[in-house]
């Protein structure tokens, strides 16, 4: 019996993994959770998971026979090592100054958007972030070389799913409590943030790095 459980899980933890680092859409959120409230924030980034999704399906539907030769497996466990390292460096040398950046990219874009529906806001910052091509290509390939998503319908439409839930639960944690926040997050509080998945993120690399010796 295919097991079910596996890829959900492990769809809602690469969805919340991806979905933390901080960016125009953890930004955008925070900005309107402090400014609207809630509602408008959460659904921001509900907007951007959808998003995330999308780009996460064409890669899990895209892996149908390349992976059959244990080379090709074998080199991309060695890319998703390098690729997960390079990004918990460039996190772990996170500075402030790139928060303040970002925040320029989101006002720029919330000018464009006179009165937005929080939803499509959300999309359209994450549709338009073509790394998130790459992001999940490394993803995804990680998921399969690992066997926690196996090449069936059912697998790959539940990691699909978890994707949009794990997601989706972490910008339910920050819409929540930013929104009870009673003044803005401060850049520290960001950098911070974003060097810890730096850690996490080269821990995460060590372990698969070790894997690959065994």
């Amino acid at each position: 019996m295919e097991n079910i459980l596996q890829p959900l899980i492990a769809g809602f933890v690469a969805g919340f993994v991806v979905a933390v680092p901080v960016g125009p859409v953890n930004l955008t959120v925070i900005n309107q959770a402090l400014r609207r409230g809630f509602g408008p924030a959460f659904l921001i980034g509900v907007g951007a998971m959808f998003a995330e999704t999308f780009y996460a399906g064409l890669m899990l539907w895209g892996h149908a026979s390349i992976l059959d030769a244990p080379k090709v497996v074998l080199a991309m466990r060695v890319i998703a090592v390098v690729v997960i390292g390079a990004m918990g460096i460039r996190y772990l040398f996170f500075k402030s100054a790139r928060v303040d950046s970002s925040a320029v990219a989101v006002n720029k874009i919330d000018e464009r958007w006179h009165h937005p529906q929080s939803f499509f806001l959300g999309f359209a910052l994450t549709i338009s972030n073509l790394m998130l091509v790459v992001v999940w290509a490394t993803v995804v390939t990680l998921l399969f070389a690992h066997e926690w998503v196996v090449q069936t319908r059912v697998s790959r439409l539940l990691c699909a799913l978890g994707v949009l839930s794990g997601g989706s639960a972490w910008f339910l944690v920050l819409a929540f409590f930013v929104s009870r926040a009673h003044r803005r997050v401060k850049d520290e509080t960001l950098t911070i943030l974003v060097r810890c998945c730096g850690v996490l993120f080269l821990g995460f690399a060590g372990w698969l790095a070790w894997k690959l010796f065994q």
